[in-house]
């Protein structure tokens, strides 16, 4: 795609401004509507109907010029019908704000562009300054607004108000397979769907949405399932979501969305999801943030507040190379008598960055799963902050769970570092990364490092959990601290042939440790001299017996003549002259590596 497809709509929408002539639509006290033209100043158009008189208004302009601008004075307008915009016009479409009121609450879309016989691409449409009131139409449900097949259309300082419902087909402003399709500074209260827009770019900048059903804003790029695709395009494209608002969205679906389906297009899309305020007053959400079925996505400078029933952040890309970055969003939430996992994202990289995570479980029944899931070849997680808190009596089952689908093509990669992990009550692990395919040649690695973790009022079972199942892998596990009450600082390594494992021994809690396949340990070993003993026997828990062992004493009565050796379990300091008695007066610093 080239720069020129974005700039000609907009080139041939300021042509059509200050050239094209206009009407003028306004009321008097008896009801009656007229359109005045523009450049004569003549009454071309008189009736009660504001549909019959707009549609008119429009036709006029399509037939003898390709379009224009129709000014709506202000006033209460009652529409009775759909009002047919044609294929190929250049038109936009003003009022007075919110003193320029279309009142209906019959069941029809008010403003219609579709040409599905022969669609041209070449319409230039824009609305704003108005309000649509529909409110009172109960169970009737259509989009308010709809345009399908045009090259540009803008959508700005658009009101809607409805009833609420739980339907397809009742968008409140939808826009299909538009090349590019723009909505900015609307206001949608009560529908099944707030804002929806498809195009080759789809820009949602600014918009309020409040209580919706399905999608409270939500766009794609240009779809094949179910629509024509411009002559000379590929499916897929840029939607930008950001600097919007949406307040008791998606009750049963999603707040905010960047969702190719479930059909499978050509070519996915790239979706940035941005600055967007997402929260629950008086309603949960099923998801605050979804990307579905796109290529790329980046999800960042985002508040999410609230309650939710299902997954609060749902990524599922598609197509090789996919990536998901996720950075600088703060996510609060409360998972109320369910236990979804809050954060969910699927395949190939998945980055995790800045984020500040607090996750709520409250009126639970069973014990939640993870509160971030990823399942994807690459996974970095770095500089996060993760709050959980999980009733008495129950326990989380990680705070980080990373499948990793890697090959010899594409081996894995796991990164934890610096991130902070506070848990109240109690977790079986906080980091758990399962490697889920073999090597033959490839070096997959993991590395979970500077990490902080504070477990208070519970326990931890396992703070990490990592499984490898090649023959060429390594990880490393470093400088991490915590004073958590954990059963195990490492544990359930499986298939690890060949594996190397390097785990440092810094982390202070008060309970023995696992280690599996360790190649490097360190440590302090303080032992009670009783003037007769003259070896001492420390155990440095690697994988067999090193080939490198540094003792240095680190007391006086520690500061005899000594040799050391060592095996499969100890490394023995033998003593000349057997040091004093002495309580933890024996204090030796140690180093060993296999």
């Amino acid at each position: 795609m080239s720069l020129q497809v974005f700039r000609d709509p907009l080139k041939i929408l300021t042509d059509f401004v200050v050239q094209a002539p206009s009407y003028i639509i306004f009321k008097d006290s008896s009801g009656r509507i007229y359109a005045k033209n523009g450049d004569t100043g003549q009454i071309e158009f008189v009736d009660t109907d504001i549909s019959n008189l707009l549609q008119n208004v429009i036709n006029t302009l399509y037939s003898k010029y390709s379009g224009g601008r129709v000014f709506i004075k202000r006033g209460v307008y009652f529409p009775t019908k759909t009002i047919n915009i044609p294929d190929g016009i250049n038109l936009i479409i003003e009022g007075e704000g919110n003193n320029t009121v279309f009142k209906y609450t019959s069941q029809f879309i008010l403003f219609l562009h579709r040409n599905e016989a022969s669609p041209t691409w070449t319409s230039t449409i824009i609305f704003k300054n108005f309000k649509i009131d529909r409110s009172g139409s109960g169970s009737n449900n259509t989009d308010i607004i709809s345009i399908t097949y045009a090259r540009f259309v803008k959508f700005e300082n658009i009101e809607i108000v409805d009833d609420y419902r739980e339907v397809d087909g009742d968008a409140g402003i939808a826009g299909y397979n538009n090349i590019v399709a723009v909505a900015e500074n609307c206001r949608v209260y009560n529908k099944s769907y707030g804002i929806w827009l498809f195009g080759l770019l789809s820009i949602l900048k600014g918009n309020y949405v409040e209580n919706t059903a399905k999608v409270g804003i939500g766009g794609a790029g240009l779809l094949p399932q179910n629509f024509q695709l411009p002559p000379g395009y590929s499916a897929g494209g840029i939607t930008i979501i950001e600097d919007n608002v949406c307040i008791d969205c998606g009750r049963v679906d999603e707040a905010i969305s960047v969702d190719y389906g479930a059909s499978s297009p050509s070519n996915y899309g790239v979706g940035i999801i941005r600055n967007n305020l997402v929260a629950t007053r008086n309603y949960s959400t099923k998801h605050f943030i979804t990307a579905i079925r796109v290529a790329k996505v980046v999800i960042e400078n985002n508040v999410v507040e609230g309650s939710a029933t299902d997954a609060a952040v749902l990524v599922s890309t598609s197509g090789t190379g996919a990536y998901c970055a996720m950075r600088n969003n703060v996510i609060n939430v409360t998972m109320n008598g369910v236990t979804p996992s809050p954060i969910v994202i699927y395949r190939d990289v998945v980055i995790l960055e800045n984020n500040r995570v607090n996750a709520v479980y409250q009126n639970i029944s069973s014990n939640p799963g993870q509160v971030v899931y990823t399942d994807s070849v690459k996974m970095i997680a770095r500089g996060n902050v993760f709050i959980t808190s999980i009733p008495s009596g129950y326990r989380v089952d990680s705070i980080i769970h990373s499948e990793l689908r890697g090959d010899d093509t594409n081996p894995s990669l796991a990164e934890v570092e610096s991130n902070e992990f506070y848990v109240n009550g109690n977790v079986y692990y906080i980091v758990f990364v399962a490697e889920n395919n073999s090597y033959s040649s490839a070096k997959p690695f993991v590395k979970v490092v500077k990490n902080l973790m504070n477990v208070v009022n519970g326990s931890a079972n396992v703070l990490f959990n990592i499984v490898m199942r090649g023959n060429v892998e390594y990880a490393v596990v470093r400088d991490n601290m915590t004073n958590a009450n954990v059963a195990s600082k490492v544990g359930g390594w499986a298939s690890v042939s060949g594996a190397t494992l390097y785990i440092d021994s810094d982390i202070p809690v008060s309970v023995s440790m696992s280690y599996y396949y360790t190649k490097v340990n360190k440590g302090v070993a303080t032992f009670s001299g009783d003037g007769s003993t003259t070896q001492f026997k420390i155990p440095h828990k690697l994988a067999t017996t090193p080939s490198k062992v540094l003792v240095m004493p680190g007391s006086k009565d520690a500061s005899g003549s000594f040799y050391v050796t060592a095996d499969s379990q100890y490394i023995y300091v033998n003593y000349s002259t057997a040091p004093p008695s002495g309580t933890n007066n024996v204090v030796l610093y140690w180093y060993a590596e296999v």
